[in-house]
Formats: C-alpha cells, sequence, structure tokens
C-alpha cells in the first residue's frame, strides 16, 4: 500500500556532472539554504520502505552510539523536528499524547514517536524513522590537537558506501573516508574547524555501480563489502544494470552541544535515465573505451 501521496513536493536538484573538473580531490562545498536542509520528495515513498527492513533485521549494522553522544542526539531530534515541522507541515505534526507527553505523527506513514524523555524509541531511531538521510554526529574529543579534531559519536547509516558501520562508529575526522578523498587531512580539519553555528554547507558524490536485474532498493543502497558495488560477470553486463549513486551531503553544527551534523541523502538512478549531456560528463578525459549513442 502506497504511502500518503507526495506528488506536490519537488525533489532536491541534483548537481550536474561536470564534463572538466577542476579537481575531483577538494570538497567541492558550497553554501545550502537552512530550508533545504533535509528533503522529503515524491520518492520518499521507496527510499523509506528501504529504510524500514534494515532496523528490525540487522539494527546494530545501521544504528551505533556511543557514550557521551546522549545530549548531541537529542538535540539533533529537536532540530530535525523543528525543521520537519515547518517545511512540512502536512506531512508532520506535533499533538499531546498521555499526561500531556508531546509526540510528532508522521502523516505519511501514522507513525508517532515521543519527542522528549521518555522516548519510545532512542532519539537516533526517532530522527532516522522521520527522514530518509543518513547522519552522523561529532563531537571535539580528548586528545592531541583537540581543538581540531572530531570523532564520530552517533551514526544512523542506512546506505553505507562499501564500509561498514561499527568500523567507523569513534572514528576521528582524520580517519572518515573523505578527509582522504577530499583534498587531505588538513582541508577536512581546517572545514570544520571553521563551521559555524548559522552556516549550511552540502556538497555531492556519486559512485557507479551495478543493480542485478530483481535485486531491491535495500539491497543496491545497503552496500559494506567494496566488491559488492560490481557483483556477478562483468562480460554479461547490460547497460540497464548499471546505475549511478549519487550522495547530497550536508554539514551543520548544533548550537547546544556544538556538534557537528553530517547528513547524506543517498538517490539512485539507472544510467538509461541519463540525458546524452550529462553522459558525456561522465566519459574520462582521453574518451578511450566509452561511446554514446
Amino acid at each position: 500500500m502506497p504511502l500518503s501521496n507526495l506528488s506536490h513536493l519537488k525533489s532536491y536538484p541534483s548537481s550536474a556532472f561536470k564534463k572538466h573538473p577542476s579537481n575531483y580531490m577538494t570538497m567541492g562545498l558550497r553554501k545550502l539554504d537552512a530550508e533545504n536542509w533535509l528533503t522529503i520528495d515524491s520518492e520518499y515513498d521507496q527510499y523509506y520502505r528501504a529504510r524500514q527492513q534494515l532496523p528490525s533485521e540487522a539494527k546494530e549494522e545501521v544504528l551505533q552510539r556511543l557514550p557521551g553522544g546522549e545530549a548531541a542526539c537529542e538535540e539533533h531530534l529537536g532540530a530535525a523536528i523543528q525543521f520537519l515541522v515547518k517545511e512540512y507541515p502536512k506531512e508532520h505534526e506535533i499533538f499531546e499524547g498521555h499526561l500531556g507527553q508531546e509526540w510528532i505523527r508522521n502523516n505519511m506513514t501514522g507513525e508517532e514517536f515521543s519527542i522528549k524523555m521518555p522516548y519510545n524509541l532512542h532519539p537516533l531511531e526517532v530522527v532516522a524513522r522521520l527522514v530518509v538521510e543518513d547522519f552522523n554526529i561529532m563531537m571535539k574529543t580528548i586528545g592531541r590537537e583537540e581543538w581540531l579534531m572530531k570523532t564520530r559519536l552517533a551514526s544512523a547509516t542506512f546506505s553505507p558506501a562499501g564500509w561498514y558501520l561499527r568500523d567507523r562508529i569513534g572514528s576521528l575526522v582524520t580517519d572518515l573516508w573523505f578527509s582522504a578523498a577530499v583534498g587531505g587531512v588538513s582541508n577536512a580539519l581546517s572545514y570544520f574547524s571553521r563551521l559555524y553555528q548559522k552556516s549550511f554547507m552540502e556538497r555531492s558524490s556519486f559512485f557507479v555501480q551495478v543493480r542485478p536485474p530483481g535485486e531491491s532498493l535495500a539491497e543496491t543502497s545497503f552496500i559494506q563489502e567494496p566488491n559488492d558495488f560490481f557483483p556477478g560477470n562483468v562480460n554479461n553486463l547490460w547497460p540497464r544494470d548499471i546505475i549511478i549513486k549519487r550522495e547530497r551531503q550536508t554539514f551543520c553544527r548544533l548550537p547546544k552541544t556544538n556538534a557537528v551534523v553530517f547528513t547524506v541523502k543517498t538517490s539512485i538512478t539507472p544510467l538509461v535515465r541519463f540525458p546524452k549531456e550529462e553522459l558525456r560528463a561522465l566519459l574520462p578525459r582521453s574518451g578511450h573505451g566509452w561511446k554514446i549513442l
């Protein structure tokens, strides 16, 4: 049974592939309007359903938190609810439950969650069930160069890109995948030290992946082993089996706990659905071995 009709909600525009990018080894950050922090769009239904399988089947693989992150998780819940009620009031509403307790109702799914203690679910999981973004909560850690170092204290990750959350929880910024991929450790540390409470930033990333016929969206999204990006025999590969997995990443700082929230919204598009102009931008600079008909 489909969720509420969300055809009136437009998808947040994805960044076009650059034909001649200046340097893929940079963060590629751009300012983000605060009203576009989280997104509910016409594709919410399918991604919501894909995510709902995972907490019950592999909860520890998608939800992790460490001691010391509770206050930040609660603040993130409050920020997410405030945003959703303001930007998507038809889809979310606050109501008074038993003994005056505040709850939020997801009108798209019918789910209801307590938003103040005592919670019916942990704040980390409540946010994960309201939105289709993954998110990581990072805070300063004690140690060498403490003012620069951040550690991942909590995470809801339903679309890992070839890694295990249990291996990444508690990791420093210097160990995160984007430290090496976006211009080195110094770039990442410098960026986090300059992220102010009222600034919202975003960047984009993408992966090429094979989706075998009949594979569910949950299976396509949830990739923990790097080899699983390209399953099967490459010699039997058809263009319709290739997908582009895009990530829209945002960064903001919570005012009370000073934690940094790093969100990732994943969208999956078959390669054959891209216009020729965008496909040309994906060609290697030499163009050898590729042909756009």
